[in-house]
């Protein structure tokens, strides 16, 4: 996963990864760590936010169709997290965190 940048006109930390090489779900708890300034471990499991099988499977590539394409957002840690199927994650502070 490329590092983590903090878009002032957006208000947004965002990222990039690579989803031949890495799960979704591992590069959001990267980044929100990253957001947070906290470490991996302080972070509670992502599965409490997410059912984090689903989410790896549906950014996976298929065997006859490919990339999927879409796009799927939901609170976790203080953050609205949006993840989408061109590799980008962008976590926006919630007005309550």
């Amino acid at each position: 996963m490329e590092s983590v940048e903090f878009v002032d006109d957006d208000g947004v930390y965002r990222a990039e990864y690579d989803s031949s090489q890495d799960q979704p779900s591992l590069a959001i708890v990267a980044v929100i760590a990253a957001a947070d300034q906290s470490a991996l471990s302080e972070l509670p499991p992502l599965y409490s936010a997410i059912d984090t099988d689903a989410l790896n499977e549906l950014f996976s590539t298929t065997a006859t169709e490919g990339q999927r394409k879409g796009r799927l957002s939901f609170p976790y840690e203080g953050f609205e997290v949006t993840v989408s199927s061109e590799g980008v994650i962008e976590a926006k502070p919630t007005e309550n965190a």
